[in-house]
């Protein structure tokens, strides 16, 4: 276990030097300064343990946080999938509330009347002319006026649903953007963090490893 310098002097560490205070035999030993009674024995403050204990328990925590937010994440995009909304033509939706799609007695009759008259006509004209060709095809006036203003109800009360639904669906997508944009600035800090502690560990391990290389290259040419 000695180290043969080149002066022939037989350098033996000492067991102090050991890392976990333990000697070559693997021994638990105490630090030399502290064998010699030089220094006091150091023990950790229940403080300093309690402080431990508390960043164990943050880590936990924010695992467990974390576990949850991606559970959460998971149940909200299965949802936004399930409340997928599309656009449906308007005869569709008609016909999903029990509307006539075809023109027949229903409010676009009068279009196609509207249409069949002369554009030139005076609106008063134009209008009588219509009711007067609708009562000719023995139809009701009044039931395809009730017909348009159905239709109106239904086009407003489907467009008001259709944007709530879009609107519960933006909205979802949105918390999930502020959840994963938060776990995003979670992981830059820890990657943050742990690249200046990778930083200072190396500088500090290589300070002391030039420190000791120095040592011994002093003692090496001192002995030459």
């Amino acid at each position: 276990m000695a180290k043969k310098l080149n002066s022939d002097i037989n350098v033996v560490p000492d067991k102090s030097f050991f890392p976990n205070d333990k000697g070559l035999d693997g021994r638990n030993k105490k630090p030399l300064l502290e064998r010699l009674g030089l220094i006091e024995p150091i023990l950790k403050s229940e403080k300093e343990e309690d402080f431990n204990m508390f960043d164990d328990d943050a880590a936990i925590t924010s695992e467990v946080r974390l576990a949850s937010d991606n559970d959460e994440l998971s149940d909200n995009q299965e949802r936004a999938d399930k409340a997928t909304v599309e656009k449906l033509p308007i005869k569709e939706i008609f016909e999903k509330f029990g509307l006539e799609t075809k023109e027949t007695n229903t409010v676009y009759l009068i279009e196609s009347f509207i249409k069949a008259l002369p554009n030139n006509l005076p609106a008063d004209v134009k209008r009588q002319s219509i009711i007067n060709l609708i009562s000719a095809s023995q139809l009701d006036i009044i039931c395809l006026l009730k017909d348009g203003n159905r239709r109106l109800e239904v086009l407003n009360s489907y467009s008001e649903d259709f944007s709530n639904n879009i609107a519960e669906i933006i909205a979802s997508n949105e918390k999930q953007i502020r959840k994963l944009n938060e776990r995003i600035a979670y992981h830059n800090r820890i990657i943050e963090d742990k690249q200046k502690l990778r930083e200072n560990q190396k500088a500090e391990i290589e300070f002391e490893i030039q420190k000791i290389s120095n040592i011994i290259e002093f003692i090496e040419n001192k002995t030459k």
